[in-house]
């Protein structure tokens, strides 16, 4: 999903308890590479969690404000609060690791 423009991000934080944020570039292999492995862990693992996928070269003044410095970036908010950033090359079980707990936290029971 792509976020729009005129979405405000801290409405969309404010209506979802749960964001991922991904920033990829059109000319980052490992941006491509990445993201299908991500949308699957979150489909499989993480399936509260609404992910948006951003184009770093279209939202240059959003990534700019949250301190994305490299693709792919990845933010998650909980609750409307940061719980993790990744900037450039994660693997999967690092990314998987550090969400377990926090969505562990707000979700189970």
């Amino acid at each position: 999903m792509e976020i729009m423009e005129a979405l405000p991000l801290r409405k969309y934080l404010d209506e979802n308890s749960a964001v991922m944020l991904y920033f990829f570039a059109e000319g980052c292999g490992v941006c491509q590479a990445l993201y299908p492995k991500i949308k699957k862990l979150m489909t499989d693992e993480f399936p509260k969690i609404a992910l948006l996928k951003l184009d770093a070269g279209h939202h240059l003044k959003m990534a700019a404000q949250l301190r994305m410095l490299s693709v792919p970036g990845i933010l998650l908010f909980m609750e409307g609060k940061e719980v993790f950033r990744s900037n450039g090359l994660v693997s999967i079980t690092d990314i998987q690791a550090q969400i377990a707990r926090p969505y562990a936290f707000l979700y189970e029971e």
